[in-house]
């Protein structure tokens, strides 16, 4: 069976209970019965909501991975600005304590 969609499957579930309620009475003597519909409806709506948590998730995700960013971003200009002035006012061979490997 090939993979198919979530939005496909969620689609699938609602048109089989859809037709399990409209054919019940063809269906009950293979032992089909209203709450196998109800239960493919749960099913659907228990999927609908995930995938809704999900797509929050991800929103969510973009967000803090753009702060994270940005704080990188921050903090390695003032790490740069910092280095800078302690290379000017400290002579090269303490450079060592504060990280710096850098000759000049």
């Amino acid at each position: 069976m090939p993979n198919i969609s979530l939005s496909q499957q969620v689609s699938d579930l609602r048109t089989m209970a859809g037709g399990i309620t409209t054919r019940l009475d063809d269906l009950i003597e293979g032992g089909i019965s209203a709450a196998d519909a109800a239960v493919l409806n749960a099913f659907a709506d228990k999927l609908d909501q995930i995938n809704a948590e999900q797509e929050d998730l991800k929103a969510q995700l973009k967000s803090k991975t753009k702060e994270l960013y940005d704080q990188i971003k921050e903090a390695k200009a003032k790490q740069s600005n910092v280095r800078m002035r302690i290379k000017l006012c400290t002579p090269q061979h303490n450079w060592v304590a504060f990280g710096i490997k850098a000759k000049q």
